[in-house]
């Protein structure tokens, strides 16, 4: 419901792909990022350079974000011999061999790469490094524009995609302005109906311009004014500075079948226009 209330500018599609990080999808060809978190070391070891070329020779992203367990701080827990923290991982890395990976990345496919760490150690430990280790790999701008990928390929399963709403560039800023004030006008016109039963209000646009869905189209006074005047269910007064709302809602006319005794009592007709405005509502 949010979404569809809030109109997004640009267009968003968010799609689940289901695949193998081993194999080419053409639908993520020269994406901005590709995040691969804690996923390295889940690869049996002989499949880490084809994961690697997948990424990095085909893909070829702007950015790739790699994080994996880092074995120096695992002396902090608790392990046997040999012990790794998960039991699908097939191997994990010291800082030493993660660096050697980064800088294999970096010399054969034209990606420079930043290292960075997640998960502060104790201080009396600090030499151990971080709990994940992790680098943000970003490809070279002299590859930026030559980057293409001929090969349609869709290996991968769609899970589930989502096109979220998006508003209609036709729509002025006035346009969606002028919903706003026929809706505010209109609320604010139905509680006074309700609390006080007066059937006409008279609202200064200064007191709309204090709604932030007025407020923030930043136009002035003089400029609603203008508006209202074109729009056929707002009446602005003459002084060009409040607007005119009629308080009683809209309901049907009640039919003679309505009205007639037919042993279910007489009808209050205020009723009748209450429960309407109530369902409006």
């Amino acid at each position: 419901m949010f979404d569809h209330l809030n109109k997004r500018a640009e267009p968003l599609n968010i799609s689940v792909l289901c695949g193998s990080v081993l194999e080419f999808d053409s639908r993520l060809h020269d994406l901005d990022c590709i995040c691969a978190i804690e996923l390295i070391e889940h690869l049996q070891a002989e499949d880490v350079n084809a994961f690697s070329d997948n990424l990095f020779g085909s893909l070829k992203p702007k950015h790739a974000v790699i994080t994996t367990p880092n074995s120096d701080f695992n002396v902090l827990f608790e392990f046997e011999p040999g012990q790794m923290r998960h039991w699908d991982h097939k191997f994990e890395w010291t800082r030493d061999e993660f660096l050697a990976y980064c800088d294999g990345v970096q010399s054969q496919y034209d990606y420079t790469y930043k290292l960075f760490g997640v998960g502060d150690p104790p201080l009396e430990n600090i030499s151990v490094g971080h709990c994940s280790q992790g680098a943000i790999f970003t490809r070279l701008a002299i590859k930026l524009a030559s980057s293409t990928e001929t090969n349609t390929s869709h290996l991968y399963e769609v899970i589930s995609s989502v096109d979220y709403p998006v508003a209609d560039k036709s729509h002025t800023p006035d346009y969606h302005l002028t919903n706003e004030l026929i809706y505010t006008c209109r609320r604010l016109g139905m509680d006074q109906y309700h609390l006080e039963g007066d059937e006409i209000s008279v609202i200064s646009i200064a007191h709309l311009q204090t709604f932030p869905s007025v407020d923030q189209y930043r136009v002035s006074d003089e400029h609603i004014a203008g508006l209202a005047r074109a729009c056929s269910e707002l009446e602005v007064m003459e002084d060009g500075m409040s607007i005119v709302v009629c308080n009683v809602p809209n309901s049907p006319e009640p039919s003679e079948s309505d009205l007639s005794d037919d042993g279910l009592g007489e009808v209050n007709i205020d009723d009748v226009v209450w429960e309407a405005a109530e369902e409006q509502w």
